[in-house]
């Protein structure tokens, strides 16, 4: 069978139903709480995404795999508004494309209703349009780097430099670039004022 979708659940490797069983009748049956330590589950984060970092072009100890993208998404936006609130609470905006991923704009509306500040998401409906977008009313850019449905990809280190010198937070998705297309955020970070670039794939 020749099987082309992969986005989302692709084909199992060969080896993945030896090794969950191994997990859940060794490591779990039998290791039991022991196994955070013994079978290094503990540590399984950061292994994992030192797996994955040169995927992105990041560096070792740089990425650790954690939750959905979804249940990320909603931790990171917390936690940049917060941070942005706490610089500049007249910024009020957070901004991203109508063509962005829904799960993703679900995300950040359910976080606004939540919040019940007075925050608003500002959608446009080009990507040409971002830029002017990104004013001193904007807390976070939450960007998809290759948009799913258009496959346009964004100049990542040009737009993060904007985000930032408008004075706002970037939040990157790259659950469409990463192993896709070329994503070096090495690059990117050392091109960028270091206000914050969170990242999730």
């Amino acid at each position: 069978m020749i099987y082309l979708d992969g986005n989302s659940l692709g084909v199992p490797p060969k080896a993945a139903a030896a090794r969950a069983a191994s997990v859940i009748g060794g490591e779990w049956g039998e290791g039991l709480i022991r196994s955070w330590n013994t079978a290094g589950w503990f540590a399984l984060p950061k292994r994992l995404g030192n797996k994955l970092a040169t995927l992105i072009g990041a560096g070792e100890d740089e990425v650790v795999v954690t939750d959905t993208i979804s249940a990320n998404l909603f931790k990171i936006l917390s936690a940049a508004v917060k941070h942005a609130n706490a610089r500049d609470p007249k910024r009020r905006v957070i901004v991203s494309e109508r063509s962005n991923f829904p799960t993703d704009l679900y995300i950040a509306q359910g976080l606004i209703e939540q919040l019940d500040r007075g925050y608003e998401l500002r959608l446009v409906d080009d990507p040409s349009e971002l830029p002017a977008a990104i004013d001193e009313h904007t807390a976070i850019a939450m960007i998809t780097h290759v948009n799913y449905r258009t496959g346009y990809m964004h100049h990542m280190a040009a737009l993060t430099r904007t985000i930032h010198e408008a004075g706002a937070f970037a939040v990157w998705d790259l659950a469409h670039s990463a192993d896709a297309v070329p994503v070096d955020l090495k690059t990117v970070s050392a091109r960028i004022t270091p206000l914050a670039a969170r990242i999730s794939i």
